[in-house]
């Protein structure tokens, strides 16, 4: 680097080094968990994450926040050199040459070849492993039946297995978690669908449980109902329906008005 960074002693810049590195590396995980594009769409954030990490000093991480809501982010997509870098740093938000050096270091690091090759292999990774994969969800239903004068708890609980289709990446509500985190792993996806199923099946056995007035539901009888549900989940949704296997009880009914019980 320049003469403002030789002129360091040993011990500075050895301190510093290890600073800077700490750095990257809490950068780094926040890529990795939030997508390539979270530094310049997040900068403050970010700024927050390495302060709450103790990654560095709040001198350093607010230079970052500088940089990178001034949007020299997107210079890390040349191949300019970590000097090539200082320089366009030190014009673009007028920091001082030893600041200018520090932030170009820790940018030129974070944005190494090895690690957008890494980026580049992680991208849409976790919508691969989820096609890989059955959909497996296990549902807890519950509801209640208030007839005026007692009510009658429900329960449901079901092993769900589902396939997912190719139109499952034409979703509009993944689409656009992946545009803006293509990251998401595996996991966060079944979530998402696994939230969106629970939504729906609890309200499908709510209306189930509370249709009439006067009936009391027969819970161990919804698994047709269920399977029907399911199908019609999937038509929606991109998945084609597996099995399902479940079972239904309730707690009995239980009387509101005990005036008079001993």
């Amino acid at each position: 680097m320049r003469k403002c960074w030789n002129s360091l002693s040993l011990g500075k810049r050895k301190n510093m080094k290890k600073s800077n590195e700490l750095t990257v590396k809490c950068l780094k995980e926040m890529i990795d968990r939030n997508g390539p594009s979270y530094l310049a769409d997040e900068p403050y954030e970010a700024f927050k994450g390495l302060i709450e990490a103790g990654a560095t000093d709040r001198k350093t991480a607010a230079v970052l926040l500088y940089v990178l809501a001034s949007g020299s982010i997107k210079d890390m997509e040349s191949e300019k050199d970590e000097e090539a870098l200082s320089e366009e740093i030190h014009g673009k938000c007028g920091l001082n040459k030893r600041m200018a050096d520090q932030a170009a270091n820790i940018l030129h690091s974070l944005y190494s070849s090895d690690h957008k090759k890494e980026w580049e292999s992680k991208d849409h990774e976790g919508l691969r492993q989820f096609f890989a994969e059955e959909f497996v969800y296990t549902w807890k239903g519950f509801a209640v039946w208030d007839e005026g004068n007692g009510t009658v708890d429900c329960h449901y609980e079901a092993e769900i297995v589902l396939e997912p289709t190719e139109a499952v990446s034409k979703d509009e509500e993944l689409t656009q978690l992946l545009k803006k985190n293509p990251f998401m792993t595996n996991s966060e996806i079944h979530e998402l669908f696994a939230d969106r199923l629970k939504n729906y099946l609890d309200d499908e056995f709510e209306y189930y449980c509370t249709a009439e007035d006067y009936y009391q539901p027969i819970v161990e009888d919804y698994g047709e109902n269920l399977e029907y549900d399911l199908i019609e989940w999937c038509k929606k949704n991109g998945f084609e329906f597996v099995s399902v296997d479940g079972d239904g009880d309730d707690d009995g009914y239980e009387p509101k008005f005990r005036r008079g019980w001993y």
